[in-house]
Parts: structure tokens; sequence; C-alpha cells
């Protein structure tokens, strides 16, 4: 299956905006030349930009992974009549604040996994800087987080110096499937009501 850089755009930024307003959020896409869209890195490149009201981060994004697992076709006479593949997809909520120092913000989630083949996570810790003390503290946070993360999933606080903004990046594998007879389908179910709660109270302890 060819993945264009289109498909990439309206299974991930148009499907993201599209489930904050199903879930009474204010947002919209930013035109390409909008003076409020960050600057774009040479390697990492978002798929645009949504501007986001009432919130406490202020813009959200979505990269890819750039590779696919877990995936198979299927085809007849050459043509390719259905395919599944699995694209890790990364949210990024990006909030415009003042870094003083990038260390200090760097936190990332570790998981703990038990039970057969590590299918489930035992506990998770938060790893880096003062930031990651922040959110070890938070024990209603971590608990909302463990009700959602699953073992394919991360969940990370980076700094983002050249935009003068941090970025809270949710990563979770997404099912893509096409075929001549189903058509592009993208999983909106990928972004819980929970994990945008969550991530909206980790934006407010970085504001």
């Amino acid at each position: 299956m060819v993945f264009t850089k289109g498909m990439q755009k309206l299974a991930g930024l148009e499907a993201l905006c599209e489930r904050y307003r199903e879930l009474g959020i204010d947002a919209s896409i930013l035109p390409e030349d909008s003076p409020e869209a960050m600057k774009q890195g040479i390697i990492k490149q978002d798929m645009g930009y949504i501007k986001v009201k009432g919130m406490n981060f202020d813009l959200a994004t979505v990269r890819t992974g750039g590779t696919t697992r877990g995936g198979y076709s299927t085809k007849m006479g050459g043509i390719t009549m259905a395919s599944k593949e699995k694209i890790p997809f990364q949210y990024h909520h990006i909030v415009r604040t003042h870094l003083a120092d990038e260390d200090t913000v760097k936190a990332k989630l570790k998981k703990k996994r038990k039970g057969l083949f590590n299918r489930e996570i035992a506990s998770a810790t938060w790893q880096g800087g003062s930031m990651a003390a922040t959110l070890n503290s938070q024990t209603e946070l971590n608990r909302a987080i463990m009700n959602f993360i699953t073992p394919e999933d991360s969940l990370e606080v980076v700094p983002d110096r050249k935009n003068n903004a941090v970025r809270i990046v949710f990563a979770r594998p997404a099912e893509l499937r096409a075929g001549l007879l189903q058509g592009f389908k993208f999983d909106r179910r990928l972004m819980p009501r929970e994990t945008i709660d969550a991530i909206n109270q980790i934006a407010g302890l970085i504001r």
C-alpha cells in the first residue's frame, strides 16, 4: 500500500480536529501560511497545526513514526483489493511557554510490564528533570493515565526550543485500512477523552 502525504494528513490532522470537536473542544485547522503555525524542522515534519481554544495547550499536530507493522495485503490480478497496516502515530500537544532550561521540562513515562508476553502494565513512573518529579507527585493524574495507557503507547514531555514551546507527545499505533470496496478509514478512538484530559492536565502543570 502506498501511503501518500495527502492520505497522512487526512488520516491524522483532520481526523484529530474532528475528534476534538466531537468532544466539545473549540478546534480549527490553521492555514499553512498562518503566522500562528510553528517553524518546521528539516527531518521531523508536522502535518500542519490545529489551533485549540479553552484548553491548557495551544496547538496540536500529528506525526508518523515512518514505519508500518503488523500489516497484511490482499491482491487480485496485481491490484490491491484490501490492506491493513499499523502506523505509529504521534499526537503532539503544544504549550507555548518561555524555556529557561530544557532539561527541567523533559519527562518520559517508563512502564513496567507483567503478564504473558509482557502485555500488561504493572506500574509506570516518570523519568527526567524536575517536571518528571512534579508529574510523579500527581497521584490522581497517574491513576487516570494507567486506565488508558497500553504497552504499545508512549507518553513524554519534550522541549521545542526553536519554537519556544513544550510538546506533550502521546504515541499509539493506528490501524489503517484501505481497499477498493471499503475506502480509507481512520479509527478516532485512538484519542479517547481520558487521554486528552490527562494531556490537558500535564499542559496545565507546564504553564
